[in-house]
């Protein structure tokens, strides 16, 4: 691959291939070292150009970005420190980091690459960045950016105070005063997300209603339901524009206005980004399904316009609807991160192979995602199986209650679990095994029956620190 900079070719000096084969004949960490496949190469070689990257569940994502960080360090590309990563979550953002680090850190071992003397790189969250960049620059904006960003609970007290103080006495709502505050707390939310005022949600709202007056005929409880959605949403409409008001004014933020803010700011003041670009000369974007309107309005202000930004993400990952994933956020990648003139190199690019899932499991997963992929912009092959994959199980079973499912659960994974403590030797890693809930009120149950079942348990996220005591 030849990467155009200052209108000059400049040919890397190592392949992928051979990087990864050195790193794999150290005597100390070389087998650690996963060989990569072609599709990966030519996504870590890629030039220094806009791209996205479709990644399959399970299709090793984290590693092929980690040695897109190694291909660019080892050939002089950019160093650590100019290499922006940014993902979703705090946990993301650390595994991320730590395997950069520690392949750097292997590499700058071998005697080729004894020029790399720092592992350090910007992976960060999100919000994390956009903190960073607010803190920076809010006061041109006329704003005190300094105080940390509230958590839910205080922002839910803020909401809370404004709905049970409101002074409106023509004010009208069927629901319970927290569902009211539970609709004030995500109509703001997905307003700030995705830049939308309070006049164009009303004049939709109106629209909707002037339709479904010219209906003909007597109403069902289903068109009563969306016209009173519609009167209700509108409704709410001035309590949420002073509730947003009263945090502005008082400089409580959350981590939404955060980056409504920093989006802002990042478009009203240019040189903005050229601070940015100066300082990351290599972008990547993890999780890109999952970025928000005021997120892509944020990054495209700083890194558009040709810069070295590249783009991972799961078109079929908006099946769970989590962080507002859109399938067709992957496919409008290029309208905010055009190429430059010259660059001809791909645009797109995708690793289709998995190494987590057994056929069984992956045959599944494709039939379930078949919908979003045909139906929902996001025009993406089905996964297809690693080689060697097992046939694996699929199991379905329908309980009374949710006891009885939760002793079924511990039932099935006993066996395999102390089969594998018994079979597997001291040096090797032991298998692991996950359960998915459908609400989190089920977690407690099913923990209760694999602890009855001497199955060491791990709650992740809030409920494991409300459920452990330790």
């Amino acid at each position: 691959m030849t990467f155009i900079g200052n209108n000059e070719s400049i040919q890397p000096k190592y392949t992928p291939e051979e990087i990864i084969a050195k790193l794999q004949a150290h005597p100390k960490f070389g087998s650690q070292i996963k060989p990569i496949t072609k599709h990966q190469s030519a996504i870590i070689s890629s030039g220094l150009e806009p791209a996205v990257v479709i990644a399959g569940a399970g299709s090793g994502k984290t590693e092929t970005m980690s040695n897109r960080v190694l291909y660019l360090v080892a050939n002089g590309f950019a160093t650590p420190d100019q290499i922006l990563g940014l993902t979703f979550t705090r946990k993301a953002a650390g595994e991320l980091s730590v395997r950069i680090r520690k392949r750097l850190r292997q590499l700058s071992q071998l005697p080729d690459f004894k020029h790399i003397t720092s592992t350090s790189t910007a992976v960060t969250t999100y919000h994390s960045y956009a903190g960073k960049l607010l803190s920076e620059h809010a006061i041109r904006y006329g704003i005190d950016a300094d105080a940390e960003p509230l958590g839910e609970a205080a922002i839910w007290q803020i909401a809370s105070d404004v709905v049970r103080n409101w002074s409106d006495d023509s004010y009208r709502n069927d629901s319970a005063v927290s569902t009211v505050i539970k609709d004030l707390l995500g109509l703001s939310k997905l307003m700030l997300e995705h830049q939308v005022k309070a006049a164009d949600i009303e004049a939709i709202g109106n629209e909707m209603l002037e339709k479904l007056q010219l209906l003909a005929g007597s109403t069902n409880e289903d068109t009563r339901a969306v016209a009173r959605a519609m009167r209700q949403r509108n409704s709410l409409l001035p309590m949420v524009d002073a509730f947003m008001e009263r945090r502005k004014a008082a400089g409580e933020l959350s981590f939404d206005d955060q980056m409504s803010l920093a989006a802002d700011i990042s478009v009203k003041f240019a040189d903005i980004g050229e601070l940015e670009r100066a300082k990351y000369s290599v972008v990547l974007l993890d999780e890109y399904q999952d970025t928000s309107q005021s997120q892509v309005r944020m990054l495209s202000s700083l890194f558009g316009g040709g810069h070295p930004v590249m783009a991972v993400g799961d078109p079929c990952q908006a099946i769970y609807t989590w962080r507002g994933a859109s399938a067709g956020t992957i496919n409008s990648f290029g309208k905010y991160f055009p190429k430059s003139a010259g660059h001809t190199g791909a645009e797109r690019y995708s690793l289709l192979t998995t190494f987590r899932n057994d056929k069984t499991i992956l045959e599944l997963a494709n039939v379930v995602s078949e919908k979003i992929r045909r139906e929902g912009g996001a025009d993406v092959p089905p996964l297809t199986p690693r080689p060697g994959a097992g046939d694996g199980e699929l199991v379905c079973g329908v309980f009374e209650n949710i006891d009885l499912e939760a002793t079924a659960i511990a039932e099935y994974f006993a066996p395999l679990w102390f089969d594998k403590a018994r079979l597997a030797k001291p040096s090797e890693k032991r298998s692991t095994f996950a359960v998915l809930v459908r609400k989190r009120s089920q977690i407690a149950t099913i923990e209760g029956a694999l602890r009855a079942a001497d199955i060491p348990v791990e709650v992740l996220g809030l409920g494991g620190l409300i459920h452990v005591p330790e």
